[in-house]
């Protein structure tokens, strides 16, 4: 997790973590992430939106919209291997707050561990 200095702010939008099946026997982020949503982590999100830029429609057809470039500037799926890796890992929480989050944040931090103590119940 980030670390704030002691004269800084949060302006984050998202907790973002990085999963890291390694560490976990080789579970997939994909069971990982099923296991979390069925403990009940329902604002667990695995960003769908934001991702590389390589894989957005634009940079890989810019035709459409800037014809000057057409066939010049493409970019195709695995042509930022690291940043792909990135995105496909990645696990986005809410920032919660307030005073009366706190419960819930407790709910996930339970589901959190006991989806971890448990991952290898996850791999069979």
């Amino acid at each position: 997790m980030p670390r704030l200095g002691p004269a800084r702010q949060s302006s984050w939008y998202g907790l973002i973590l990085q999963y890291r099946s390694n560490e976990l026997g080789g579970l997939p982020v994909e069971r990982f992430y099923d296991a979390l949503k069925a403990e009940g982590c329902r604002e667990l999100d695995r960003p769908g939106s934001t991702c590389p830029l390589n894989l957005l429609p634009l940079f890989q057809e810019p035709g459409p919209i800037f014809p000057d470039i057409q066939g010049i500037v493409t970019y195709r799926p695995g042509d930022f291997p690291h940043a792909e890796a990135v995105h496909r890992d990645t696990l986005k929480l809410p920032v919660w707050h307030r005073e009366e989050d706190l419960p819930l944040v407790d709910q996930y931090i339970g589901a959190f561990r006991k989806v971890t103590e448990r991952y290898r119940d996850l791999i069979r």
